[in-house]
């Protein structure tokens, strides 16, 4: 073949080659818009009466990466691109600065909960996980929109083959003659699967199903991280409160103690006395030393909540001092059907009945036959030799198209297999959903109760310790001028110590429950 014209050929196959190459990224680039557009911001759940608008971004939240808001949220792709209409790089380092969504932390800041929790969703491997799992989830389904297209391919053939064939002998002396072939075959092959009586279709259903579900998983993985945090941000402000009661119970136990130094000393207490007031002193500083352990301890475990580096140095802001907050004004039953509704593990396993009922569409359908269309353009360039005279020499293009239709008659049961496992994964679905739903009941239940006993709790703390405080005074007082005893002051000094701490356990319990509440009904990304 002239090297004019076999250079003309391969230039024509890089150039469909790079055509296929740059309509599959498209193809690609488009199926990503189909997932969370960035790992930090969780993806808006779609009504279930919600109209299907085409997808849009989320917007990132390192456009303001010193916000102290929570995220606010803009609509993301909706359940009707999924077939869902129905349905409503971590980097540790010093922090000193920001590296792509890992945010710096600021060290002349006081973080509250609101920018604690905008940390974490961007710090978090746990968001960064899920959302890669989201994205291949989208890349499924572009997978899958693929198979609808023609399958272009570019292939050579190229070989020599020596062939003896049998010849009358009256013709040949030998019996046989033999020729020698040698080819190169370049050849443009297309392929269209052009019915399959819904095969694909239900294969595409399913994708896009289990898009969906994870783009829900991927929110329920920021919900999680926001109760966490919320969690772990309002024990920590429990255990800072029971710090600064350690630390007055001390300073109460040393005044006892110059109290009872100075009765001493004008012959009004024995050394017993003396001896019980170093004891509380002492026992005052023991507990003082475990209050800071136990703040310590919440303090490390708001940090792993956040995901960032252990011996991560920030300011956390007091929460103590927080005004409470209101009590619930629906009723566990509205609870729950709120839960129904936005919790996205239930609504997750939805979609999971949805692509496992897609799936069993797609094996049904491999019962039918599938008509396909194929086509092939190519170049022989090749020679042709007999008995080892001189190759006579052939170049000039071929072409065929073909219509083939193809029905399985006989499998060994495979696809009875694949049906039967297609039902089954849809009963599994379905129990499923079912054990969500309790396990979701059970924690609307176990939150409402906790916040109503914690309200009831901190208005009989409230009162205990200003009883306490009052009879603590009293004591003090009357002992001091001699008529009181020793005993009534230690037991009013350890009465007070303990509504003290009662009701700063009560105070944090409340949010606590609160965002328990919040997370088991689903409404934590509304809550600030």
């Amino acid at each position: 073949m002239p090297l004019l014209g076999r250079n003309r050929m391969l230039k024509r196959y890089r150039t469909l080659m790079l055509l296929t190459v740059l309509a599959l990224t498209g193809c690609v680039k488009d199926r990503l818009a189909l997932a969370p557009s960035a790992p930090e911001q969780p993806w808006v759940i779609p009504h279930r009466s919600a109209k299907p608008p085409q997808p849009t971004a989320v917007p990132s939240a390192t456009s303001n990466p010193g916000h102290s808001e929570s995220p606010s949220l803009s609509p993301s792709a909706k359940a009707a691109d999924y077939g869902m209409a129905e349905f409503p790089e971590t980097h540790w380092d010093k922090g000193e600065a920001t590296k792509g969504n890992v945010v710096g932390i600021d060290r002349a800041r006081h973080y509250d909960l609101a920018a604690l929790i905008d940390l974490a969703q961007r710090n978090n491997p746990g968001t960064r996980e899920a959302w890669e799992r989201a994205r291949q989830a989208a890349l499924g389904v572009g997978l899958v929109e693929s198979t609808y297209l023609p399958q272009i391919s570019a292939e050579i053939i190229s070989g020599f083959q020596t062939t003896p064939l049998a010849i009358p002998k009256y013709l040949n002396p030998n019996g046989y003659f033999t020729t020698d072939t040698r080819e190169l075959i370049p050849s443009l092959v297309a392929k269209w699967l052009l019915f399959d009586f819904g095969r694909r279709e239900g294969i595409e259903a399913a994708a896009r199903a289990n898009s969906f579900v994870a783009n829900v998983s991927f929110t329920g993985v920021h919900q999680k991280i926001i109760y966490a945090v919320s969690r772990e941000y309002f024990a920590l402000g429990a255990a800072r409160a029971r710090l600064l009661v350690a630390e007055q119970a001390l300073k109460t136990a040393k005044i006892v103690q110059d109290a009872s130094e100075m009765r001493r000393a004008n012959g009004l207490a024995t050394v017993v006395e003396l001896a019980q007031a170093n004891q509380q002193t002492a026992k005052a500083q023991f507990n003082l030393e475990r209050a800071k352990g136990a703040e310590h301890a919440a303090y490390a475990a708001l940090i792993a909540s956040m995901g960032i580096p252990p011996k991560t140095a920030l300011e956390v802001a007091d929460s103590s001092d927080l005004a409470l907050p209101t009590e619930p004004s629906g009723s566990i039953d509205q609870l729950f059907q709120d839960a129904l509704a936005n919790r996205p593990d239930i609504i997750a396993a939805l979609g999971k009945i949805k692509a496992a009922e897609a799936t069993l569409k797609s094996a049904d359908a491999s019962y039918y036959p599938t008509v396909s269309l194929m086509a092939q353009a190519y170049e022989n360039l090749g020679g042709f030799s007999t008995n080892g005279s001189p190759f006579y020499s052939v170049n000039r293009p071929g072409a065929n198209i073909l219509l083939k239709l193809e029905w399985p008659l006989f499998d060994g049961g495979a696809r009875d297999t694949r049906v039967a496992s297609a039902r089954s994964e849809i009963a599994a679905a379905e129990m499923a959903l079912d054990q969500t739903k309790v396990a979701a009941a059970q924690q609307v239940t176990d939150a409402y109760d906790s916040l109503q006993t914690g309200f009831a709790e901190y208005t009989a703390a409230k009162v205990l310790t200003e009883a306490s405080q009052t009879a603590y005074d009293a004591a003090l007082d009357t002992y001091r001028y001699g008529v009181g005893t020793y005993t009534d002051v230690a037991n009013a000094e350890n009465a007070l110590t303990q509504a003290q701490s009662e009701k700063v356990t009560a105070h944090a319990n409340i949010f606590t429950a609160a965002a328990a509440l919040a997370f088991a009904t689903g409404a934590i990304l509304s809550q600030p």
